[in-house]
Protein backbone atom coordinates (compact mmCIF):
# COMPACT_ATOMS: atom_id res chain seq x y z
CA UNK A 1 0.00 0.00 0.00
CA UNK A 2 1.10 3.38 -1.19
CA UNK A 3 1.10 5.98 1.88
CA UNK A 4 -1.02 8.92 0.88
CA UNK A 5 0.21 11.98 2.33
CA UNK A 6 -2.32 14.64 2.25
CA UNK A 7 -3.00 14.72 6.00
CA UNK A 8 0.66 13.44 7.37
CA UNK A 9 2.66 16.76 7.55
CA UNK A 10 4.25 15.84 11.02
CA UNK A 11 6.20 12.71 9.44
CA UNK A 12 8.90 11.95 7.17
CA UNK A 13 6.45 9.88 5.18
CA UNK A 14 9.85 8.25 2.99
CA UNK A 15 10.06 6.60 6.67
CA UNK A 16 6.80 5.61 7.18
CA UNK A 17 7.26 1.68 7.47
CA UNK A 18 3.29 0.49 7.01
CA UNK A 19 4.89 -3.08 7.46
CA UNK A 20 4.86 -2.23 11.03
CA UNK A 21 1.80 -3.45 12.75
CA UNK A 22 1.88 -0.46 15.18
CA UNK A 23 2.38 1.83 12.29
CA UNK A 24 0.09 0.48 10.22
CA UNK A 25 -2.69 0.88 12.98
CA UNK A 26 -1.54 4.41 13.59
CA UNK A 27 -1.42 5.67 10.05
CA UNK A 28 -4.99 3.89 8.98
CA UNK A 29 -6.39 5.82 11.94
CA UNK A 30 -4.82 8.38 10.84
CA UNK A 31 -6.66 8.24 7.51
CA UNK A 32 -10.15 7.72 8.81
CA UNK A 33 -9.50 10.17 11.26
CA UNK A 34 -8.96 13.17 8.67
CA UNK A 35 -11.60 11.44 6.48
CA UNK A 36 -9.45 9.84 3.99
CA UNK A 37 -10.77 6.26 5.03
CA UNK A 38 -12.17 6.01 0.93
CA UNK A 39 -8.51 5.39 -0.14
CA UNK A 40 -7.79 2.93 2.11
CA UNK A 41 -8.22 -0.88 1.08
CA UNK A 42 -11.29 -2.00 2.89
CA UNK A 43 -10.03 -5.66 3.56
CA UNK A 44 -7.10 -3.92 5.40
CA UNK A 45 -9.63 -1.19 7.12
CA UNK A 46 -11.92 -4.52 8.56
CA UNK A 47 -9.23 -6.48 9.63
CA UNK A 48 -7.39 -4.02 12.05
CA UNK A 49 -10.81 -1.80 12.76
CA UNK A 50 -11.07 -3.29 16.39
CA UNK A 51 -7.60 -1.74 17.34
CA UNK A 52 -7.91 1.20 15.44
CA UNK A 53 -8.39 4.91 17.44
CA UNK A 54 -11.01 6.51 16.07
CA UNK A 55 -14.12 8.36 17.21
CA UNK A 56 -16.27 5.24 18.34
CA UNK A 57 -18.99 6.18 16.78
CA UNK A 58 -16.89 6.06 13.35
CA UNK A 59 -15.93 2.78 14.22
CA UNK A 60 -19.41 1.23 15.34
CA UNK A 61 -20.29 2.78 12.09
CA UNK A 62 -17.76 0.69 10.11
CA UNK A 63 -18.92 -2.69 12.04
CA UNK A 64 -22.04 -1.89 11.06
CA UNK A 65 -21.08 -1.74 7.43
CA UNK A 66 -19.09 -4.83 7.58
CA UNK A 67 -21.48 -6.90 9.43
CA UNK A 68 -24.15 -6.06 6.75
CA UNK A 69 -22.09 -6.25 3.93
CA UNK A 70 -21.53 -9.80 5.44
CA UNK A 71 -25.39 -10.79 5.81
CA UNK A 72 -25.87 -9.90 1.53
Amino acid sequence: MKVKTKYIWDYDTKRIDLNNREVLKWYLSRQVNTGQWREIDKNLLQKHLSELDIDSTLKKMFQKYYADKRTK
